[in-house]
């Protein structure tokens, strides 16, 4: 059931046109694996990822709450939406994604780079509260990846800023020393 707040279009308002600038297509055709036998993606999970497509806060928020986080992870494997994925990944409820989010900061593109670690600093922004002990090893993953990428002096500022801002969030968690976080990028 879709409950609205008055702002932003509904999911099954219109299905994305053929004329739209980042076509949704079926899973099938975006994989290229003619074996699989793929399901074609749902008519409100393709007019919620076109919805998606400038990046609104409210409608990521509604792409995460409709396809998950895991569902945000398999999106971000296809070009024409990873970049709403990733952005999309900052509202997924827990750090299960946290992992996946360090290690595109680290390999993306400077684009994919850059949506992944201001995902992970939203995430790591949110207010300290109790974590699903199955999170311990995202997090902690998570964590490692960043802090590889924070002391990495050959890699690029922007990304080692991004890192550097989401450890000392994260530090409270446990998953990383402040004392560890590199503070050779701090103003002086």
């Amino acid at each position: 059931m879709w409950c609205g707040c008055g702002k932003g279009k509904s999911p099954d308002a219109a299905a994305p046109s053929a004329s739209s600038s980042a076509p949704v297509t079926a899973v099938g055709d975006r994989t290229g694996d003619a074996g699989d036998d793929a399901e074609s993606m749902a008519p409100r999970e393709a007019a919620q990822w076109a919805a998606a497509h400038d990046g609104e806060p409210e409608e990521l928020m509604r792409l995460a709450d409709l396809v998950g986080c895991e569902g945000l992870e398999e999106g971000a494997a296809h070009a024409e939406l990873r970049g709403m994925a990733l952005q999309a990944m900052q509202y997924c409820r827990d750090f299960s994604e946290l992992p996946f989010l360090s290690q595109v900061g680290i390999d993306g593109s400077d684009d994919d780079a850059r949506a992944a670690l201001a995902s992970a600093v939203a995430l790591a922004a949110r207010p300290r509260r109790s974590v699903d002990p199955e999170d311990a090893d995202e997090l902690h993953t998570g964590c490692a990846t960043l802090l590889s990428l924070a002391r990495g002096l050959e890699r690029p500022r922007d990304r080692r800023v991004l890192a550097i801002r989401a450890l000392r969030m994260l530090s409270e968690y446990g998953c990383v020393k402040r004392a560890d976080i590199p503070a050779d990028l701090d103003a002086r």
